[in-house]
């Protein structure tokens, strides 16, 4: 890519307008984006480590095989992601994003934070979000299930559906009233 090194670190890279590119076999450690579009972009074979993203839109991008290490993405579009298909381990966060119709589906994401975000639809079937952050987050239509949330923090998060049943809850925090949609899955009534 003419925007990139094989290797880059300590870059700053702004308004990069790449959508439907690849990008193969590239290492950004410690790197900056700001204001990029990579939409529908596949990234195949990168690594990207301590790295943040801002205001930038990663919708449909293809991690194939790349590795997210201490990554975060702030107001950033990344929504429709499977990043099943990044390398393990996957460590990403998530600072007032949309990340709306993605899969993280039996993944190890434990102490991932998703905060203050739209995470609707989103497949958490599998996945361990031990210790996660999950605060002040929307849920709507989103999947857990066999879902690891022990010691996980849901406060102020909203919509979600989660069936303590199915779904591993030790020591999760949950505020009212949103947590009053735990009991859903019980035959019982409510006065």
């Amino acid at each position: 890519m003419e925007h990139f090194n094989s290797y880059n670190e300590g870059l700053e890279f702004k308004n990069i307008q790449l959508n439907d590119g690849e990008i193969i076999d590239t290492e950004f450690y410690c790197c900056r984006f700001t204001e990029c579009n990579f939409s529908r972009t596949t990234f195949r074979k990168c690594r990207f480590e301590d790295c943040v993203f801002t205001e930038c839109n990663l919708s449909l991008i293809i991690p194939k095989y790349s590795s997210f290490v201490d990554v975060d993405f702030k107001n950033s579009k990344a929504i429709g992601i499977n990043w099943s298909e990044a390398a393990i381990p996957l460590s990403v966060n998530f600072h007032s994003c949309a990340i709306d119709s993605s899969s993280f589906f039996n993944l190890n994401i434990s102490q991932i934070i998703i905060k203050n975000c739209s995470s609707r639809e989103v497949d958490f079937t599998e996945a361990n979000l031990t210790k996660g952050d999950l605060t002040a987050t929307d849920f709507l239509n989103s999947r857990f299930s066999k879902t690891n949330l022990t010691r996980s923090d849901l406060r102020n998060a909203i919509n979600y559906d989660i069936n303590p049943e199915y779904n591993l809850l030790k020591k999760t925090r949950f505020s009212t009233p949103e947590v009053i949609s735990l009991l859903s899955a019980l035959d019982i009534i409510l006065d």
